[in-house]
């Protein structure tokens, strides 16, 4: 898989620093039939920090403010670093649940392009953070890992190796970290650290179907199945078309699926797929509203992996789609009932599933790269790269509200609860 990773660096750092300086149309009050009556968590960059804004959906107000961490996956515990100390935060209160000392300066993996950070198994047991050792601005010549055991009742394991890894992933009985080891570059290979043997498994991973060992490209965000057992990623190229990475949790195996479109080279809207999984597993949606491209995968089965169909929609055709993807990985949701699909870019689109023809399209003048869905499916929460908040019908068939969201630049809208009783 060719590419060159210093040329997509280069546009990535471009790209982002439009968002950080760019304004965007507002689309006109309206008022929904029906307010929503949830709490929103919006994360973004201040001047000082990273933080998460909790909003009242219906008072619009900010009723508290966290750290940017990793939250396990039923939202308990919100994992932060902060001066060599690893915080178990309380997301409900903000009380700090449990202290750790960290034997250095180790950090959160960023788990999207944007920096979200993440480092959690799929079940929340297990936390890897991360550190290099480097000179001035080169590539790092060692790795540092921590694994932490999130039940508190095993010491914290220190992992060293020689050369650049990046964290992609633990598995959710803690014996296996995956790795991205570079080799060059514009190559590297996905590796896995063996925890009982405490070493690297000597076998590279790599796509079955094609043969082919070294990858290439630039991660933009990921899914995992509900089971853990398999993680979703989407990556971008420089002179080929995006892919999506399909990674066994469990045995050394992974499938690369091409996705529709050219390299970045020619066409700067590759960057800006996202994925969206079905609750059973069984289809992976890869959409792209900034070239108008929506595929559906087959995750496999009984058989191999691929796209079983794909579907043109209509686009902008402007840079405004591509410019909400820097902020946010979640700009792609699916029903509850996995019939209907919502895209972000130049604005939202729903689309039937079983068609994947376009039903509604609002917000036209917003760019939106980031949403969010209550936890019945009935309403839709999107933010701007202005900051501003648009509630919807997941219909699609209202008049949105609008309201404004927490200080800083949005980086995603990540949650969506009920409020406690």
């Amino acid at each position: 898989m060719g590419g060159e990773v210093k040329m997509m660096r280069i546009l990535v750092t471009a790209l982002c620093a439009v968002v950080l300086v760019a304004a965007c149309g507002r689309a006109p009050e309206g008022t929904l039939p029906t307010s929503g009556d949830y709490m929103l968590y919006e994360a973004a960059s201040t001047q000082g920090a990273q933080l998460v804004s909790v909003i009242d959906s219906r008072s619009h107000s900010v009723e508290r403010s966290l750290p940017l961490g990793t939250p396990s996956p039923d939202w308990t515990h919100l994992y932060w670093v902060s001066s060599r100390t690893l915080l178990d935060i309380d997301p409900q209160t903000g009380a700090t649940l449990h202290a750790q000392q960290l034997p250095g300066d180790f950090q959160l993996p960023p788990a999207t392009l944007s920096g979200m950070p993440g480092g959690l198994s799929q079940n929340g047991r297990w936390l890897v953070m991360q550190a290099f050792d480097r000179t001035s601005n080169t590539v790092p010549t060692a790795t540092h890992l921590l694994l932490t055991d999130t039940s508190y009742l095993a010491p914290i394991r220190r992992i060293d190796l020689q050369g650049y890894l990046q964290f992609d992933a633990v598995d959710n009985n803690g014996l296996w970290i995956y790795l991205i080891q570079f080799v060059s570059s514009t190559e590297y290979y996905v590796r896995r650290y063996d925890m009982a043997a405490a070493q690297l498994d000597p076998t590279v991973i790599f796509d079955k179907s094609d043969g082919s060992a070294a990858m290439s490209g630039l991660r933009l965000s990921g899914v995992a199945s509900a089971d853990g057992h398999w993680l979703y990623s989407v990556y971008a190229r420089q002179d080929k078309s995006a892919f999506i990475h399909m990674l066994s949790m469990d045995n050394p195996i992974a499938f690369c699926i091409d996705l529709p479109g050219a390299g970045l080279s020619s066409d700067p809207t590759g960057m800006y797929w996202s994925l969206a999984l079905s609750r059973d597993g069984s289809h992976l949606y890869a959409a792209n509203l900034a070239n108008g491209v929506v595929a559906d995968v087959d995750t496999g089965g009984n058989g191999l992996p691929s796209i079983a169909r794909t579907a043109q929609i209509a686009s902008a055709g402007s840079a405004r789609d591509a410019h909400a993807k820097t902020f946010g990985a979640n700009g792609t949701a699916l029903s509850p009932d996995g019939r209907t699909l919502v895209i972000s870019g130049a604005g939202v689109m729903w689309l039937d599933t079983a068609t994947l023809h376009t039903q509604s399209r609002q917000l036209t003048d917003w760019t939106v790269g980031s949403l969010a869905l209550s936890p019945d499916g009935s309403k839709l929460y999107v933010v701007n790269d202005a900051g501003r908040i648009a509630e919807i019908s997941m219909t699609g068939q209202q008049v949105a509200t609008t309201f404004g969201g927490g200080p800083g630049q949005p980086l995603a809208l990540i949650r969506v609860e009920a409020p406690a009783p």
